[in-house]
């Protein structure tokens, strides 16, 4: 059974998570531990009492830590996967668990991307839109007139999601709703993401990233720029440059990953959204599990068994 690990990305935060996973795993508890002290914040606080995740750069902190934390326990149960993929900053985790950056040096890269992409645009003047009924060609169209609003996220055949200026995003959300759109919501972000409004975040950024010691993914890790597998000789810090200020194709991965076989997904961390998003499109034939807290880490390491039995 051919496995991916996959990694959510900001938004899929809430209190609480990972507490009982750091009493319980003791590989949880020293990678967190790392990770916190790398970021030189109070994780535990942010994580498990949900305090000050008021900025991207905590929020991301937060749930690249739990996340990479979990896949270690996991690994620690003798878990593994074939590949790897995460949703914007879940890709973080994927390439972290294919050894491109050790676990605690990602928990200081995604403080630095996250501050950087909350200071891209203005306060209140940016945001993000989520789009759920239409598909990429009949959205399109209809933002093509407007100057500040850009296809950000391409999650599934027809869920997408819009980052710009709030100002055009007003004007764009009743046009869509006219299109025939299921729903069409603003997300709680400080400001866009994955759009050109981040061109001269992703310049500062590839500026830090050029004193990290980044290696090649040992494993599969797709890309969210490509959305396709980081090839052999991929230049590993152009791609996460140009994933602050282009298109997420993770539609894309997704197909590609059913394609090559993949049978089995399991999503490491907070908020099981991408597994809810993956059971509108999987069959019957795929497996998917969530592991975000002790009780679903359990269970998945239990049905785990049963497949190797």
């Amino acid at each position: 059974m051919k496995t991916a690990f996959l990694f959510p990305g900001q938004g899929a935060q809430s209190p609480g998570m990972g507490s009982d996973l750091y009493l319980s795993y003791s590989r949880y508890r020293d990678t967190f531990d790392r990770c916190e002290a790398e970021a030189g914040l109070d994780l535990k606080s942010a994580c498990f009492n949900g305090e000050g995740m008021d900025g991207s750069d905590v929020i991301q902190a937060a749930i690249y830590t739990h996340s990479v934390s979990t896949l270690r326990a996991l690994e620690a149960e003798g878990v593994g996967a074939d590949v790897f993929a995460g949703l914007s900053l879940g890709e973080y985790a994927a390439l972290c668990a294919a050894g491109v950056f050790p676990d605690a040096r990602g928990a200081h890269i995604v403080l630095r991307r996250g501050a950087l992409m909350d200071g891209a645009v203005p306060p209140g003047t940016g945001g993000m839109l989520s789009v759920i009924g239409l598909t990429l060609e009949q959205v399109e169209p209809v933002i093509a007139a407007f100057g500040n609003v850009y296809l950000s996220n391409h999650l599934a055949e027809t869920q997408l999601v819009l980052g710009g200026l709030l100002d055009e995003l007003d004007l764009v959300k009743p046009l869509l709703d006219g299109a025939g759109a299921r729903m069409t919501t603003m997300l709680a972000m400080k400001g866009p993401s994955h759009c050109p409004l981040l061109d001269d975040a992703a310049k500062q950024f590839g500026a830090e990233l050029s004193g990290e010691a980044l290696g090649r993914p040992s494993r599969t890790v797709y890309s969210n720029v490509l959305g396709a597998p980081y090839p052999a000789d991929a230049d590993v810090a152009a791609l996460l440059c140009a994933q602050m200020n282009t298109r997420v194709r993770w539609h894309d991965c997704v197909e590609d990953m059913l394609g090559s076989g993949v049978t089995r997904f399991v999503e490491i961390g907070p908020g099981g959204v991408l597994t809810k998003m993956l059971k509108r499109r999987a069959g019957r034939d795929v497996s998917l599990y969530s592991v975000q807290d002790a009780a679903s880490m359990e269970a998945f390491l239990h049905a785990y068994e049963g497949d190797r039995a």
